[in-house]
C-alpha cells in the first residue's frame, strides 16, 4: 500500500511539473514491424472501419495518425485515382514506410506532414475534409476537444471515423506493468495521459459532446497469438502496444524493468493456468450535422 501511494504521488509529481512521456520515439522503434505484428492482427477491424463509411472517389480525406498507411493505402484504392488523401502523424519513422506505400497512387493528390494531430488540425480551415478517420490514437489527445476540430473540418455532410484500443486491452500485462512499478516507483521517469474508451457507448459521448451526429458504433476483442510470456513481451514491443508506456519508464533499466514484467506475467499465467491475451477496442462512425 505504501509503495502505491509512492507510485501515485510520483505520477502526480511528474504530471504537476509536466514531465510527459513521448509515443513518438517508442512508435519510430516499432516502425519496421509494425504491419508484420499490429497490421497483420488488427488490421481486418481498421478496414471494416473504412468499409462502413461512404468513402468514394473525388473526395478529400485526412487521415489522423496514419502510422505505417495501412488504411492509407487501402483508402487510395477507395478513391480509385480521383480526389486526395491528407496524413498526418507525429512518427517519422512510421510516416516514411507510409510515404514509400503512397507512392504508387501517381493520380491522387497526396499530402504528408509530420505533426501531431491537435496541432495539424487547427491549421486547418473550416470544411477542409468529406472524410476524417483517426486509427488507433484518438487516446493520447483529449477527446472531445478532438472531435470538436474534426467537426469544424469537415464538410457539410462529411464523416468522421474512429478505432480505439479499449481500456481492458492486454489486461494481464498492464496488471504486471502496474504490479512491477507499484514495488519500485523509481522505475517511473515521466506522465503520460492516456484516455482509453470502456465501451463504445464512451465513444458515442464522445460524438455527442462534440455535436457530431452518430451514424454506427461497435466494440470487439481480438486474441492475440502469444502463447508465453516472452511472446506477450514481444508483442508489445514490435507492435507498437506499448508506445508511450515505455518512455514513461527509466530507460538506462528498461531491460530489467522489462525482465521483471515478463516475470510477472509468469505468475500470473501459472496462477490461471494459461495465457489469455487480447486486443479489445471500440469503433464508430459519425457525420457533420447541418
Amino acid at each position: 500500500m505504501v509503495n502505491k501511494i509512492k507510485l501515485a504521488l510520483r505520477m502526480g509529481w511528474f504530471m504537476l511539473s509536466k514531465k510527459n512521456a513521448n509515443s513518438s520515439g517508442d512508435y519510430d522503434n516499432a516502425s519496421g514491424d509494425y504491419d508484420s505484428f499490429f497490421s497483420s492482427t488488427m488490421g481486418e477491424h481498421s478496414l471494416n472501419l473504412i468499409e462502413k463509411m461512404d468513402i468514394k472517389p473525388g473526395q478529400d480525406v485526412l487521415e489522423l495518425a496514419c502510422g505505417t498507411g495501412f488504411i492509407t493505402n487501402n483508402i487510395a484504392q477507395m478513391l480509385d485515382g480521383k480526389g486526395s488523401i491528407t496524413t498526418v502523424d507525429q512518427s517519422i519513422g512510421m510516416l516514411n514506410i507510409a510515404r514509400n506505400k503512397l507512392k504508387k497512387f501517381s493520380n491522387l493528390e497526396i499530402k504528408t506532414s509530420q505533426d501531431d494531430m491537435m496541432n495539424f488540425l487547427k491549421k486547418m480551415p473550416d470544411s477542409s475534409f468529406d472524410i476524417v478517420v483517426c486509427g488507433w490514437a484518438i487516446c493520447y489527445t483529449n477527446p472531445v476537444n478532438f472531435m470538436k476540430e474534426v467537426n469544424r473540418v469537415l464538410k457539410d455532410n462529411g464523416q468522421v471515423g474512429i478505432i480505439e484500443t479499449r481500456v481492458d486491452s492486454e489486461e494481464v500485462l498492464m496488471k504486471a506493468f502496474e504490479t512491477v512499478l507499484s514495488k519500485d516507483p523509481s522505475y517511473l521517469q515521466r506522465y503520460i495521459r492516456i484516455e482509453l474508451p470502456s465501451n463504445n457507448k464512451i465513444l458515442e459521448k464522445w460524438f455527442e459532446k462534440s455535436k457530431l451526429k452518430i451514424i454506427s458504433s461497435w466494440q470487439g476483442e481480438q486474441p492475440l497469438p502469444c502463447k508465453n510470456s516472452d511472446e506477450a513481451i514481444e508483442w508489445i514491443l514490435r507492435s507498437g502496444a506499448a508506445a508511450g508506456f515505455l518512455d514513461v519508464l527509466d530507460r538506462k533499466r528498461e531491460k530489467e524493468i522489462l525482465t521483471n514484467i515478463k516475470n510477472q506475467v509468469d505468475i500470473i499465467i501459472k496462477e490461471n493456468g494459461e495465457l489469455n491475451l487480447s486486443h479489445t477496442y471500440v469503433a464508430g462512425i459519425a457525420s457533420k450535422a447541418l
